[in-house]
């Protein structure tokens, strides 16, 4: 039943919605025609506008470029009949008879009358560059560019830039013939024509009021223009002190090959375009500028046809669409009344809609019928089940009353558990805390036994080790007492056998002491026979030839005294050096024997130390045999509490398991009973909300049966 109230308030609403909805049906559905309509007509317009506009600007860009063309035609045509007019000159009598540049001058000045208007007057030039006018002046022309051309380079004619004019100081154009004697040049004639003729004789190329022609030397200078302007005024410099951006394209053109077109920018702000074309026969360049706006005139007629022919079009669909939709959705009005009335009134469900109409508004129309009657049955349905929807509501309050009492009282018993729970919990920890510092001074104590047990082990060896080590002492001291024993003995000898070496050492000294003395006596007799040897040689002298040999004599007996003598005197020095030997030796060996009674002392007192070390050895090794035992002893103590402290660590180890147990098991109840009083919270919670949502069921129940109770079925 719930559910069909549901619906019926969701059917309710879009019912709503769908009525809101019908109100703009008309206007958006015209809206988005209109809509449709303008989009595709400005498309259609703007695609069709864009290219007829192409194409007629491409038509009208290709005639005017031929116009362009057609005007430089006209030029040449001008130019060609001011080049035959000055055939009259170039062709006359007097220049084919070979006559002298005087003969010449003067002829052409008595032909004044015959000058044509185009010039304001004719020169003749020889072949040195002297100028000569049919007005009498003259002057040197020898670098200007028709001269170069005809004289030196050989051409039949030329038109040159504007240029000032040096007889006359104005700006002109020499329209120039080559004067020819037997196919020989011998001169030229030129006719002087000013900007103002070239002026004219554009003028009458009539373009009408579409645009000008301007033309330029290759030079910039101008020309000549059929419509004077101030950006036309004088030559290309000046156009680009005023109007950069128009010379620069001008520029480009003038300074091309060929045809050229752009567009500028003119004094007035307008665009131009403008199409450059190269006059035969001369260094110019025609410009045609022709007004971009009055060109395109035809193109922006049609665009502006076209877009007002797509706007009454579009004007028209839209009132057309308009009026059959109107008609169209008119029976809608008719159902939209009738769910009003259904709405509004007594919501009467036996009401129907009757419209012969048989497309998608009268399928709309059977549709709501359907719904109608099938909504009249629902309806019925629950005004039948209204009743019985009250009773259980009233029903499910009362249950839900017990309930809520209910779950208020297993919660106040799950907390009242939860306490106890607490208690044991915090129990079941302090008992924990207690075994686990039993468990650890059990450990700690163990650690200290075998700590005792490793250092009592250690300290047993190490005694019998110093056993060891003092009987090995032993046995070294008893040796080292023999040795120095030994050693006393010899050194008792080397004592005796020291004093006979001093004992000797003095006899050494005294026959020292003698050689001294033998030396002195041989070095007296050295002297004493070196004296003879001397008073022999004074004899050997007196007696002259008959001492000669007892003068041999005498030589030799002195030079055997001088040897004698040095021979003595080496023996002195080494005997002193001998003698001092033996004085260092004796000392020598005074210190030595004194060294060896020293060394015979220091082996008896070490000899008296050696006996009390090892009767102290002997001593020491009993101490430690002595304390070997004890430390024996207390190693078989050590290994008896090292066995028990072991037993008491398992019997701790499984205290502490068990306890382990308990407290997992007291932490899962605890975690029970916290999760169950969580639960019964929420139980709780839900039968609250079951309440509120059954005391709201009530009202709504009552709500629904009233507002059930105002449909007429």
């Amino acid at each position: 039943m719930l559910y069909y109230l549901v619906g019926f308030s969701i059917s309710g609403g879009m019912m709503n919605q769908a009525k809101r909805k019908n109100g703009k049906l008309f206007v958006l559905i015209a809206m988005i025609i209109a809509l449709t309509v303008v989009v595709l007509d400005a498309v259609q317009i703007l695609v069709v506008s864009v290219s007829a506009r192409g194409e007629i600007e491409k038509d009208t860009f290709m005639q005017y470029k031929e116009l362009s063309r057609q005007s430089a035609l006209v030029y040449e045509h001008q130019i060609d009949s001011y080049l035959s007019k000055m055939d009259y000159y170039a062709n006359a009598d007097i220049v084919q008879q070979g006559k002298s540049t005087e003969e010449i001058v003067k002829w052409m000045t008595n032909r004044i009358h015959n000058r044509s208007e185009v010039f304001e007057y004719i020169g003749y030039v020889d072949k040195n560059g002297v100028n000569y006018t049919d007005h009498g002046e003259t002057s040197n022309v020898s670098d200007r560019d028709y001269f170069q051309a005809i004289i030196k380079q050989g051409a039949d004619s030329y038109i040159d830039n504007p240029v000032v004019a040096r007889t006359t100081g104005r700006t002109v154009v020499h329209v120039c013939k080559a004067a020819k004697y037997k196919d020989k040049t011998i001169g030229l004639f030129y006719g002087v024509m000013n900007p103002e003729s070239v002026s004219d004789a554009l003028a009458e190329i009539d373009l009408g009021s579409i645009g000008k022609i301007v033309m330029f030397g290759s030079n910039g200078a101008l020309v000549g223009t059929s419509i004077p302007t101030d950006l036309y005024a004088k030559s290309l410099e000046a156009i680009k002190e005023k109007y950069p951006e128009s010379y620069n394209s001008l520029s480009r053109a003038w300074g091309s090959e060929g045809d050229v077109d752009g567009t500028i920018v003119n004094e007035y702000g307008s665009k131009e375009v403008f199409f450059a074309q190269s006059v035969t026969g001369t260094p110019w360049k025609l410009f045609v500028l022709l007004n971009e706006e009055r060109i395109f005139t035809t193109a922006t007629l049609v665009t502006q046809l076209l877009i007002i022919g797509g706007v009454i079009l579009a004007v028209m669909i839209v009132i057309v669409v308009g009026v059959m939709l109107f008609r169209s959705l008119k029976p809608l009005t008719v159902v939209e009344n009738t769910i009003r009335g259904i709405a509004t009134g007594d919501a009467d469900l036996t009401q129907r809609i009757h419209i012969n109409t048989n497309n998608e508004i009268g399928r709309v129309v059977d549709g709501f019928n359907l719904f109608s009657e099938k909504l009249q049955e629902i309806i019925k349905t629950m005004k039948e089940s209204k009743v019985e929807l009250f009773d259980a509501g009233e029903l499910l309050q009362n249950s839900t009353e017990d309930t809520a009492a209910a779950i208020t009282q297993i919660i106040s018993n799950i907390e009242s558990l939860g306490g106890q729970v607490g208690f044991q919990t915090d129990s079941v920890h302090q008992t924990a805390g207690a075994v686990n510092e039993i468990a650890s001074n059990i450990e700690s104590l163990n650690r200290m036994i075998e700590s005792q047990s490793s250092a009592v082990t250690q300290a047993s060896a190490a005694v019998e080790q110093m056993i060891g080590n003092i009987n090995s002492v032993n046995t070294s001291v008893q040796k080292m007492a023999a040795s120095f024993k030994d050693l006393e003995q010899k050194t008792i000898v080397g004592v005796q056998k020291q004093n006979d070496v001093n004992a000797r050492i003095e006899e050494i000294e005294r026959e020292s002491q003698a050689l001294q003395e033998a030396n002195a006596v041989i070095s007296g007799i050295a002297e004493q026979t070196n004296l003879l040897a001397m008073n022999a040689a004074i004899e050997a002298a007196h007696a002259g030839e008959a001492g000669k040999g007892f003068s041999v004599v005498a030589d030799e007996i002195r030079k055997l005294s001088e040897d004698s003598s040095s021979q003595s005197q080496t023996i002195g020095k080494q005997l002193s050096t001998i003698t001092a030997s033996i004085e260092s030796i004796v000392n020598a060996s005074q210190v030595a024997s004194n060294a060896f009674t020293e060394v015979l002392n220091g082996i008896n007192s070490t000899n008296n130390l050696v006996h009390e070390i090892t009767n102290a050895m002997l001593e020491q090794n009993e101490g430690s045999k002595q304390i070997s035992l004890a430390l024996n002893s207390m190693n078989d103590t050590s290994n008896e509490v090292k066995t028990a402290s072991v037993e008491m660590a398992e019997g701790n180890k499984a205290i502490l398991a068990e306890i382990k147990t308990l407290q997992e098991a007291t932490f899962s109840i605890k975690d029970g009973m916290t999760e169950m009083s969580a639960g019964a919270r929420k139980i709780n919670e839900t039968g609250a909300a079951l309440s509120d949502l059954s005391n709201q069921m009530k009202e709504s129940i009552l709500k629904i049966g009233k507002e059930v109770d105002q449909f007429k079925v």
